[in-house]
Parts: structure tokens; C-alpha cells; sequence
């Protein structure tokens, strides 16, 4: 018995803004002297993002503040308890929204799922957002439900491991995996290099899959890995603090990386697969992490376009971003019959999954 993808979909709000304008928006904000602003904005044009989208609902007319901060910002900057109630208010409807595109993409029967699993990092509260996606799909409230926390942006792997797991227990069983993050709620005032980078590249999203076995669906799963590297506890964290989840990322990180991939990735292959029968959608955590992969593992650009693409419209969503990278792979012109993602996270975490195309759903 297989598990597979038998769905996916993904949402994303309703605000769009250009990478070119956030980065004049925050020099005024923060009034920066000329050479901060030159240098913000070389910064801005060298993480390969054109746009991003955000649940923050507009820059306000003729001021320059984000109009979800209110007027004072950053002079006065909002706690933790005002951004995870907008969350709870925010994440369930993007949440819900990417769930029902993979329903529909899946086409079976909503009352059949025996699992949801709700996967994210920028929020918490209890009942969570599986508890609403239960009520909001008009799901048995019987089903089993979880939720996979603060895991970073590797935690679409984390949902999907699990969903396997069930899928393979049991060939009755599916699982909805949804994952929501709402990066912009932790937009942060300090001037820190590591605080400037997160500000520059976070954004907003979901993701949904369908999981289970018996049916043919997308995608078959055909291996799973995973590894936390030895002394590197350092290099990347996501911490809560007064002002927010807060980032901190070492330029070390797409060193390191490129430094361990390869042996990664030669225990995650089965047997016999060559790398050029793959696909690579990788996790777009930045411009120079996907960088660092391509090099080591000597991938050309045509295998991994699916993460660019993501990156330029997107930006890093966390969790749900390999989701948005998966389903832009579908979408291609020429796909290869295998495809090989990857993720990296706070640990530093290394998560691998196999996956066997099987079918296009439109």
C-alpha cells in the first residue's frame, strides 16, 4: 500500500505590493539617511522577489504607515496580544479558502475525511485552526484533528509526514493538511541586519493537500527524510517576544546548507533514481539559500524553475510556501516523471520528500 497527494490548492490575500514600493515605504517610515536607503534598496532588489502578498490591508492614502499599525508606527509598536488576535481572526479564512480549492481539486467527498491537520508558526490559539476548519467544511465532528506548531518553514513536511502515516494505517482514512501563516503580522521596527532581511522577504498564505491511499491522485509519496545538523542551533530561530515572533538568520545558513546537502539527498533517492529523472521544487527561503542547493547538487535552472517562479510572485510564506511551489510545478509545460522537494528550517532542519507524478488535475 502508497500514499498519495489526491489534492492540493492554495490561497492567498487580497493585498499585492510590489517589492520596490515596501522598500520606499519603509525608508520613509523609518527615515532613513541616504546611504540606509541606497542600501535598503539594493538589499530589496537582491532577494529576487517582485511581489508579495499580505492580509495588511493597505498603505493609508497619503501617510506613509502601514494602515494596519495604526498611525504612530514605529514610533509605537503593537504586542504580541494585538497581532495574534488579528491572526485568529485572519488565518481561518485563508485557511478555509485554500482547504476548499483542495477539496475541489481532489473532487471526493468532504464527509470521508477521518484527519485534519492544521500546520503554522505565526500564530496559536486553542481550539485552533482545525477546530474551525471542521466546522467551517461541515466536516463529522468526529474527526481527528491536530495541529503541528511553530514549526517553520519546513512544516508542510512535518503535516505531511503525519498524513502518510494515517494514510498508510489505514486505506479509508483521508487527511486534510492545511497550512496557514500570516508572516506579516510580525513585521518588526528594529534596524537589525537580521530583522531587515525577514521584513524583506515574509509573506502571507496557504496551503492545502488531500492525503490518503487506494486512489491515484497527483502524487505518489515515495520516500520521506529527515535531519537536524549537529551545533547550528544558532544559525536560524523564530522566537516569540513583546513585539512579535521574532527572526534571527545567520549568513552562515546557505553555507552550511550547500555543505550537506549532497549526502542528504543521497540517503533521501531510492535506488537507482537519477537526479536528472527529478524535478526540484525546493523551498524558496531565500535567493541565496536556492543558490547554494543548485550549486552543490549541480541542478540547472530549468529543474527548480518552480521555486523561482514562487519566489518572484511570492516571496517566503513559511510553511505553506512548498505547497505553492508544488502546484506551480503541475502547472509547467514539461515535468519530469519524479520530483524532489526540500525545506530547511530552525535547527538547522533538513526535510526531504520523494515524490512519483502521477496525474495533472486541472
Amino acid at each position: 500500500m502508497t500514499a498519495a497527494i489526491l489534492g492540493l490548492g492554495t490561497a492567498s490575500p487580497p493585498y499585492i505590493y510590489n517589492q520596490d514600493e515596501v522598500a520606499e515605504k519603509f525608508i520613509s517610515m523609518f527615515n532613513l539617511d541616504e546611504a540606509k536607503s541606497r542600501a535598503l534598496r539594493q538589499l530589496y532588489q537582491n532577494t529576487g522577489i517582485t511581489k508579495r502578498h499580505s492580509i495588511q490591508s493597505d498603505f493609508k492614502n497619503d501617510r506613509q504607515k502601514w494602515h494596519f499599525w495604526g498611525e504612530d508606527y514605529p514610533k509605537t509598536v503593537p504586542g504580541m496580544g494585538k497581532r495574534n488576535l488579528i491572526y485568529k481572526q485572519e488565518a481561518p479564512k485563508l485557511a478555509i479558502q485554500a482547504a476548499e480549492k483542495a477539496l475541489q481539486n481532489w473532487g471526493g467527498n468532504p464527509s470521508e475525511l477521518t484527519h485534519v491537520i492544521s500546520v503554522s508558526c505565526t500564530g496559536m490559539y486553542a481550539p485552533g485552526i482545525e477546530f474551525e476548519l471542521m466546522q467551517a467544511l461541515q466536516l463529522n465532528p468526529s474527526v481527528n484533528r491536530l495541529g503541528i506548531n511553530f514549526m517553520g518553514c519546513f512544516g508542510a513536511f512535518k503535516g505531511l509526514s503525519v498524513a502518510r502515516a494515517f494514510a498508510l494505517e489505514n486505506p479509508q482514512n483521508r487527511i486534510l493538511v492545511v497550512c496557514t501563516e500570516l508572516c506579516s503580522l510580525h513585521l518588526q521596527a528594529s534596524q537589525d541586519l537580521d530583522t531587515i532581511l525577514g521584513n524583506a522577504i515574509f509573506s502571507d498564505g496557504a496551503a492545502a493537500i488531500v492525503v490518503g491511499s487506494g486512489e491515484k491522485g497527483l502524487w505518489q509519496i515515495a520516500n520521506l527524510k529527515s535531519i537536524g545538523l549537529q551545533n547550528s542551533t544558532d544559525k536560524m530561530s523564530w522566537e516569540a517576544s513583546d513585539t512579535g515572533f521574532q527572526m534571527k538568520l545567520s549568513h552562515k545558513v546557505p553555507v552550511l546548507l550547500g555543505r550537506h546537502i549532497q549526502s542528504f539527498v543521497h540517503d533521501l533517492l531510492p535506488q537507482g533514481l537519477k537526479m536528472d529523472n527529478c524535478d526540484w521544487p525546493i523551498h524558496p527561503g531565500g535567493k541565496s539559500i536556492l543558490q547554494a542547493i543548485e550549486k552543490a547538487l549541480g541542478l540547472n535552472k530549468s529543474q527548480t524553475q518552480a521555486s523561482w517562479s514562487v519566489l518572484s510572485d511570492y516571496g517566503n510564506m513559511s510553511s505553506c510556501t512548498f505547497l505553492f511551489v508544488l502546484e506551480r510545478l503541475m502547472q509547467q509545460e514539461e515535468q519530469k516523471p519524479w520530483a524532489v522537494g526540500l525545506a530547511f528550517g530552525p535547527g538547522l532542519s533538513l526535510e526531504g520528500a520523494v515524490f512519483k507524478r502521477l496525474k495533472d488535475k486541472g
